[in-house]
């Protein structure tokens, strides 16, 4: 084993941040009862409520309640103090001195701000880190490993903000750098599970300047009279049922702006980092929207348009792999295509690849746009309703199947009980390597969903799997106002 020679820096996605008031009142943790405060009582996050809430640990593990999935950030430390040896860890929290003898930082942030704002605080936490070091030394002393928009908020700092110089590498793990159209569809029509349009929610996130900053920044939106696509931002103030939409979408747009501006001076230069762009690819992803021509009603569709490039890519679920790549990195050997969904990106092993090949040998392996192996796509939805269907699509990459090709899918309560799951099921091929299947019914909770597929040519077996909630939609509370904050 090695140890770590950079101080490496991790940067959690939206939701993976623990918050609490600045009395010390948990507002967002893994705590089951906290969770269902957010997610029934969502003004518990509301900017206008509570705008000063303390970002004070990353989420351990992947929790799933009601109409939230979030990521955890356990496997991913356990992977990195495995590999290394002696790891010494800190987090970073408003307030608090900082360890600087600490090899690896954990960065939790308001996510419900801003990327500039969290941004801000992560270049005055470095700065009291490496503030002792002089300039020499400093130098290239920072890896930032950041899963989903924790990287924006690394680019931001880097860029904008111009940490470029003490930023050795950026490993980005499924970050949205051209956005994703799942913003789209929930600042544009509302959020929804099942047939139940859960107002209350919707609208604490259509105050969340970093919701927008998720919207894409490319022409995804087609027109109805066959017109050049729209970016969001470019949309009619009455084309979504946010009010406010188009304005807060042009300022998340100059965002991105900011960011783009400041890379493409730093591209070739002795102060660019390098950077990994992780990207889960195959896995059926939003991808565009279509705009009817009464100019109002979204629709978003997972299809690819037929003007985007690499069509077959899809994504890891959430972010299409398009967008997962940073608009100025045209090097393949700087980005990884992986099998995992977006979720399952924040701990991926890739990332104890990539910084052993730092702290070790030079970072020049061969990377290429897929993975190096056949593996499943995976179409499913991160929540479903009570008393229907769940539908489950299956897609395999990287080979072909033949007449021994079977695959079948099974739900497990995540909780560790035996009873409310499903035994495996058959699905039915559609052709052209694909299966569909429907898990019955399924009582309120958590699940992992598990696919297997036998009978693989080259591989001989296949596995993926994904978490999922399970919400009853007549518990939820659509409107925020109804109750008192509590």
């Amino acid at each position: 084993m090695a140890r770590l020679k950079h101080l490496v820096v991790v940067v959690p996605g939206i939701g993976g941040s623990r918050l609490q008031t600045p009395e010390g009142v948990a507002r967002w943790d893994q705590h089951r009862r906290r969770l269902v405060g957010a997610a029934f009582r969502p003004e518990r996050l509301r900017l206008d409520r509570h705008p000063a809430l303390v970002p004070v640990g990353l989420l351990p593990d992947i929790t799933v309640l009601g109409p939230f999935v979030v990521p955890g950030y356990d496997g991913l430390v356990r992977k990195i103090r495995n590999h290394f040896d002696d790891v010494r860890i800190d987090v970073s929290v408003p307030g608090r001195d900082v360890d600087t003898r600490a090899d690896l930082v954990l960065f939790p942030y308001d996510f419900r701000y801003s990327v500039a704002h969290a941004a801000e605080r992560l270049a005055a936490d470095i700065d009291a880190r490496l503030g002792g070091e002089h300039a020499g030394a400093r130098r290239r002393r920072v890896i930032v490993v950041a899963h989903s928009m924790g990287g924006l908020v690394a680019r931001y700092w880097t860029g904008p903000l111009g940490g470029a110089a003490d930023c050795a590498a950026l490993i980005t793990l499924g970050t949205p750098h051209r956005g994703a159209p799942k913003a789209l569809e929930v600042l544009g029509n509302g959020l929804s599970v099942g047939r139940k349009r859960l107002t209350g929610l919707t609208g604490v996130l259509r105050q969340w300047p970093s919701a927008y900053e998720l919207l894409p920044r490319y022409p995804m939106v087609a027109a109805a009279d066959g017109g050049p696509a729209l970016m969001p931002h470019e949309l009619a103030a009455d084309a979504t049922e946010a009010a406010s939409f188009a304005q807060r979408a042009k300022h998340a747009f100059e965002v991105h702006r900011e960011i783009e501006t400041t890379w493409a001076a730093l591209r070739h230069g002795p102060d660019e980092p390098e950077v990994t762009a992780v990207f889960g690819r195959g896995h059926t992803t939003l991808q565009h929207a279509l705009l009817p021509a009464s100019g109002t009603g979204l629709t978003v569709r997972k299809e690819a348009a037929h003007w985007l490039p690499n069509r077959d890519w899809h994504g890891d679920g959430t972010v299409p792999a398009i967008s997962a790549i940073p608009i100025e990195l045209d090097d393949p050997r700087a980005r990884r295509a992986v099998p995992e969904r977006h979720l399952a990106l924040g701990s991926s092993s890739v990332v104890v690849d990539v910084l052993a090949e730092y702290e070790g040998e030079p970072l020049d392996a061969v990377r290429g746009d897929a993975p190096d192996r056949p593996w499943l796509g995976l179409d499913l939805e991160e929540t479903a309703a009570t008393g229907e269907p769940v539908p489950v699509e299956v897609a395999l990459h990287g080979t072909t199947a033949d007449e021994r090709t079977r695959v079948q899918v099974r739900a497990r309560p995540q909780d560790g009980r035996k009873e409310g799951g499903t035994p495996w099921l058959p699905c039915t091929g559609t052709g052209d390597g694909r299966w569909h299947g429907d898990l019955p019914p399924l009582a309120a909770g958590a699940y992992t969903v598990e696919v297997a597929a036998g009978g693989v040519p080259v591989v001989g077996r296949l596995g993926v799997h994904d978490v999922m909630g399970v919400l009853d939609p007549e518990t939820a509370d659509d409107d925020a106002e109804r109750k008192a904050d509590a």
